[in-house]
């Protein structure tokens, strides 16, 4: 009799101790997954059909599309955070997504809708060591319906190349943004780096190139097609905004004595815009607004070195690149910047990204509305922390807005970051 007892008494304590160890094990793996931060988010969106498609980057922590993967750097395990490309419904509910399967990171910044697919565009670690170097090759991508690849290519020039958006030119080809510097250390003369335009057959074959800018900071973000050309703003020099236009034919070619031809119709230099140059651009009529973030400090130092501080502003050009204006009006005592920028042509709708300057866990956003003559119509302040708005669309009388937030947070998981897709009518109201 005591023996049974005993060996029961036995059972409940190993039956307690395994009960211990496991909520131990539990204990450890939340706490674990809550000092984890999971990524997820979007940089663009486009139309598809009563739907959307949309491109960014994710970890797949949670993907029922995509498996996650691991890669080793440094004796460190890293989760790979990659590509993504995701269709959704009208209610913006997740259809389904896909990634380019790469052994390291990658990422897209731009998409476009074509008659048999999608046609994404951004960047990607090709090798070990240009983990490093911090560097990547420029990326494109075309996919079908079904969201299954039909084509791929990289591209570079020098060490460091990106693709950052990619518009239709009406002739069955696409043309590419983005730039192709040099990586930090690496000194050269190389003339065909800094901001990079790009023109892609259906097929993905490259059938113009040309370039602006510096070989180690040049850089375009937005392009916008004009009957004669192309119009590409961005970043030439640390603090130069630069504003250029390209022509139709816009390849370079070697001239009669030589030299090579950029075929660059004009170019602006916008002195003093904080480090991301112009970041976006709309063209209403004949006037060009150009985004980004400006200087508006007239303090000098001991040395008559201008003591930057900087908000978020639109610098105005024609077609033909007369400068005709600036428009500074958050005046917030705070580093801000525009993001994105579009317009029904009578009203400027902008993506303004506050408080630069603190560090990425506690960015917060806000919609403006801007009549044509810089005048505020109204602001909507995203109250919670931790959400960048990275790009808005207009798309009939309405505006796409998309990004990432870190604000929904869960008592097992953390606060992880989540796709924002939000839509507005033209008085900033959400709907749906």
């Amino acid at each position: 009799m005591k023996n049974k007892k005993l060996i029961k008494r036995v059972i409940i304590i190993c039956i307690l101790v395994i009960v211990i160890e496991l909520l131990v094990m539990l204990f450890i793996k939340i706490k674990r997954d809550r000092e984890m931060t999971f990524f997820d988010g979007l940089n663009d969106i486009a139309l598809n059909g009563d739907g959307y498609v949309g491109v960014g980057e994710s970890d797949f922590d949670d993907s029922k599309y995509v498996k996650q993967k691991k890669y080793q750097y440094d004796d460190k395990n890293i989760i790979a955070t990659r590509s993504k490309i995701a269709i959704y419904d009208n209610q913006k509910n997740l259809i389904k997504e896909n990634t380019f399967d790469s052994e390291y990171d990658s990422t897209f910044y731009s998409v476009l809708k074509v008659d048999d697919g999608f046609i994404a565009v951004g960047s990607i670690i090709s090798d070990s060591k240009q983990i490093e170097l911090n560097v990547r090759d420029a990326l494109i991508v075309k996919y079908d319906s079904d969201l299954n690849i039909k084509w791929s290519k990289t591209y570079s020039v020098l060490s460091d190349t990106e693709f950052y958006k990619i518009i239709d030119d009406g002739n069955d080809n696409y043309v590419v943004i983005g730039q192709s510097i040099y990586e930090n250390m690496e000194l050269g003369n190389h003339i065909t780096g800094g901001g990079i335009i790009v023109r892609y057959n259906k097929d993905g074959e490259i059938v113009a190139h040309n370039n602006y800018g510096g070989n180690k900071s040049g850089i375009f973000n937005d392009i916008i097609k004009v009957n004669d050309g192309y119009i590409v703003c961005g970043r030439d020099a640390t603090n130069y905004g630069i504003v250029v236009k390209f022509k139709n034919d816009f390849n370079r070619e070697e001239s009669d004595n030589g030299l090579i031809s950029k075929k660059v119709a004009w170019q602006r230099t916008y002195s003093n815009t904080d480090t991301e140059g112009f970041t976006g651009m709309t063209l209403v009529n004949d006037t060009l607004y150009v985004c980004g973030a400006l200087n508006i400090s007239d303090e000098k130092d001991k040395d008559g070195n201008t003591l930057f501080k900087y908000d978020a502003g639109i610098v105005l050009y024609n077609t033909s690149g007369k400068y005709l204006g600036k428009k500074i009006n958050l005046n917030d005592d705070i580093h801000n910047l525009f993001t994105s920028i579009t317009s029904d042509n009578k009203y400027l709708y902008l993506t303004t990204l506050l408080d630069v300057d603190k560090s990425d866990t506690q960015k917060n956003s806000m919609l403006i509305k801007y009549d044509l003559d810089g005048n505020v119509i109204k602001k909507e302040l995203f109250n919670d922390k931790n959400i960048v708005l990275n790009k808005i669309i207009r798309f009939d009388d309405n505006y796409l807005v998309v990004g990432t937030s870190n604000t929904k947070c869960t008592l097992l998981k953390g606060c992880n970051y989540e796709p924002i897709i939000n839509t507005y009518d033209s008085e900033l109201k959400t709907i749906n």
